[in-house]
């Protein structure tokens, strides 16, 4: 009996370790990106704004549809008519009830400028919603990329400052034995002063970067994953001009903001035109003007209005419509030339940045390869100390470029993808 259960015990110890590595697993790109998105108050915003512009196109359709009404009145009185009729005075319930339907049949336009403008809004608050969910998702990459740059400059200063003590050591060592110069040793000093003050700003960026990301995510800003390659892009820049004409939320803004303020001028012309509906109407009366009054009555008809004259408002109100249609149309050239110049600008930069990141990673690894042949030639003896040490920054700063260009390279990509309305 002894014997299952130590194996089974066994089992479990070894698989601990296995599910501890199954549970603590490391933050990628895409789940910062998911967590952004639930954490950020700014796409609750914009999901409010988008209902609230359904909303807003659910009224102005009901102003096709027919309309009930009920009033009623009912009160405690005393009526006195003076023997009229024969009739003294008396206490009286005055009360009175009516219902009315109506149906619109006619508004001069009006109703459909209003739902034409509301869903223009729909529109635009459909393009927001897309706008604030990539700005989002580009400052959440950013966020990513700057906690793994951070990450490594820690790292990499911290190394140096190990280095740098060490090579300062051994100066000093050398100068106690007349083996090398007391400037051997000021200048390594110097250096090890350097590379602190190196790692102290390296700290303070990467508690910045960590705050940055936490703040964006809701995430712990550690054991994060590696950048990953670019999202799918567009081949050409030509591709990337079309998809933006169709879908970038600016342009999708503008356009909708030139209906709307097309539809608002249709509208403002509609109040000079007659309105038309028909109506069924039905009301009863009790004791209204002497007691025991009776009277129930009920209609069906048609009902007509036409404002005539209205001082200038109507007319006032065209003309507002029609400055505001021409400052509409203004901002739909003035975005689509705006995004023509940004998609031309972002899509050079994402091949430059994959074009830096290369050679940053091209630089660091020769530099890493060269520090390595000095460091031999100095411990031989065949290069002074100086040149060491000039090799180490020269690696610190190369390893620093290609943290910077990694994050350069993910973040110009994503940029793309905003512009271009997708994500």
């Amino acid at each position: 009996m002894r014997r299952p259960r130590r194996l089974a015990r066994l089992a479990l110890w070894l698989a601990a370790p296995l599910a501890l590595h199954t549970v603590a697993r490391a933050t990628t790109l895409d789940q910062a990106i998911a967590a952004a998105i639930g954490h950020a108050p700014e796409i609750v915003i914009a999901d409010a704004e988008a209902d609230a512009a359904g909303a807003r196109l659910d009224q102005a359709r009901s102003g096709r549809l027919p309309t009930a009404t009920l009033t009623g009145t009912i009160g405690y009185g005393r009526l006195n008519p003076q023997n009229f009729f024969g009739l003294g005075a008396a206490n009286v319930t005055p009360r009175a009830a009516q219902a009315t339907i109506e149906q619109p049949l006619f508004s001069g336009g009006s109703v459909s400028a209003g739902i034409d403008q509301a869903r223009a809004g729909v529109v635009s608050a459909a393009a927001q919603k897309v706008a604030s969910r990539n700005q989002l998702i580009t400052a959440a990459v950013e966020g990513y990329g700057n906690v793994l740059a951070a990450a490594d400059m820690v790292d990499l200063y911290s190394r140096l400052v190990s280095e740098t003590a060490e090579i300062e050591r051994q100066a000093r060592l050398r100068f106690r034995a007349g083996e090398s110069p007391s400037t051997d040793v000021a200048q390594a000093a110097a250096r090890l002063a350097e590379a602190r003050a190196g790692l102290s700003r390296a700290q303070g960026a990467q508690v910045s970067a960590q705050a940055h990301f936490n703040n964006l995510t809701g995430l712990a800003p550690t054991d994060l994953e590696p950048l990953p390659a670019n999202p799918e892009l567009p081949a050409t820049l030509e591709e990337a001009m079309d998809v933006a004409s169709h879908s970038n939320p600016l342009l999708v803004q503008a356009e909708a903001g030139l209906r709307a303020a097309q539809a608002v001028k249709r509208g403002a012309r509609a109040e000079g035109l007659p309105t038309i509906g028909a109506f069924a109407e039905a009301s009863t009366v009790r004791d209204q003007f002497f007691p025991d009054y009776r009277a129930d009555s009920a209609t069906v008809g048609i009902r007509a209005r036409w404002q005539l004259f209205s001082g200038g408002r109507i007319s006032g109100k065209i003309a507002e419509a029609g400055s505001e249609e021409r400052a509409a149309e203004a901002r739909l050239r003035a975005a689509r030339m705006q995004i023509g110049e940004q998609i031309v600008s972002t899509f050079q930069e994402v091949r430059t940045m994959l074009l830096v990141e290369q050679a940053a990673s091209d630089q660091a690894r020769a530099a890493g390869e060269a520090l390595e042949s000095i460091r031999h030639e100095v411990r031989v003896g065949l290069k002074p100390q100086l040149d060491l040490l000039d090799a180490e920054r020269e690696a610190i700063a190369t390893q620093a470029n290609r943290a910077r260009a990694r994050t350069d390279r993910a973040v110009a990509a994503y940029r793309l993808l905003s512009l271009l309305g997708r994500h």
